[in-house]
């Protein structure tokens, strides 16, 4: 379980899809128990959010795939176009803290 100083929300916006795909991958690797220990706002993130936060994802880790959509959008704010992009995750279970 991560140290309790680790308040840092990650970018989840939310995403019933998202939560269940990444929820059911982690399922399929880690077992029920770590999928129920899942929390996207706080405890899988990318490698960069991971570093940001002074931890280090182990070696030989396989991150978890999940697609977002992104929005392209004109001067005015109007969305124009809408792609996906996607995003390796990592979870808790896959990270150790940095020391100094």
């Amino acid at each position: 379980m991560l140290e309790k100083a680790l308040d840092t929300k990650t970018n989840y916006k939310g995403s019933n899809e998202t939560y269940e795909s990444v929820r059911k991958q982690i399922e399929e690797r880690f077992g029920p128990e770590e999928a129920e220990n899942y929390n996207p706002y706080f405890n899988c993130m990318t490698y960069n959010q991971w570093r940001e936060n002074n931890y280090q994802v182990n070696p030989k880790e396989r991150g978890f795939i999940s697609t977002i959509i992104l929005e392209k959008k004109d001067k005015n704010g109007k969305v124009i176009s809408k792609y996906p992009r996607k995003v390796v995750l990592f979870c808790e279970k896959q990270v150790s803290k940095l020391t100094n």
